[in-house]
């Protein structure tokens, strides 16, 4: 075989890295003395580094993630309710294999969607799907869907995240169709699929989302069945970060 029907078949084979690196890896591999195992293996290895960097890139983009937050912003020691350490354990994507529910409850500003946006960036680094999303945004899109008789298509479509994240649950009032919408979605993941909801409304509380007290309990009951409750309390990360940019232009302007 040639040199040219070579790289055209691993590009067939879509072995995009390996069609690019192969002659290069091979005198590597001859100054290194590497077996023809040792020089494959090498390859493959970095094919797969490829295709998975490329998945990432794919998958974060279709989390929707609304703006980017860091592991390093969220400030752990100012915080209680949730450790480092178990966060760190809740980005090894464990929860997802058990389709455990996770909600951070607090009140407002205090790091809850801060903490939900990574902990979904971390795990689709890990390959897993992820939606990212208001709670309202996906109600009102249930809704149209519900109006134009598409609501199974965009069910099917939800169903195929490993995690949904419905960030800011509760903040506005929903009708009783909305309602019952996100009741069928809780209900359609229930003990398959996780959810991460963020919310500053107590279980309680939650018949101000749901309307109707069965509803309410059953809601609740699906969620906290199989579910990791974080409080999160501490100061408001809003005015941390104003505070720390004011000291900025105080410093720049001195």
């Amino acid at each position: 075989m040639n040199h040219e029907k070579l790289i055209e078949n691993l590009k067939t084979l879509k072995l995009d890295s390996i069609s690019r690196n192969f002659v290069e890896a091979a005198i590597l591999a001859e100054k290194k003395n590497l077996t023809y195992e040792g020089y494959l293996s090498g390859l493959i290895d970095e094919e797969l580094g490829e295709k998975h960097a490329i998945k990432v890139k794919r998958l974060i983009k279709e989390a929707s993630f609304p703006v980017m937050k860091t592991f390093e912003e969220f400030d752990f020691k100012k915080r209680t309710g949730i450790t480092e350490k178990q966060f760190i354990r809740l980005t090894t994507g464990d929860f997802l294999r058990e389709a455990t529910n996770i909600v951070f409850f607090g009140d407002f500003s205090v790091g809850k969607s801060h903490l939900a946006t990574v902990l979904a960036y971390k795990l689709c680094e890990k390959g897993f799907r992820c939606l990212f999303t208001p709670t309202n945004t996906l109600i009102e899109k249930m809704i149209v869907a519900k109006k134009n008789s598409t609501i199974l298509n965009l069910m099917k479509k939800l169903d195929r995240y490993d995690l949904i994240v419905c960030d800011e649950l509760g903040y506005i009032p929903q009708e009783p169709v909305g309602a019952d919408l996100f009741f069928q979605l809780i209900s359609q993941r229930s003990e398959r699929k996780s959810l991460a909801i963020t919310t500053n409304l107590t279980y309680s509380e939650w018949d101000k989302i749901f309307l109707n007290p069965l509803t309410t309990s059953a809601a609740v009951e699906r969620i906290i069945a199989n579910c990791e409750t974080y409080n999160i309390k501490g100061p408001s990360h809003r005015k941390e970060m104003a505070k720390k940019k004011q000291e900025t232009l105080t410093q720049e302007l001195n």
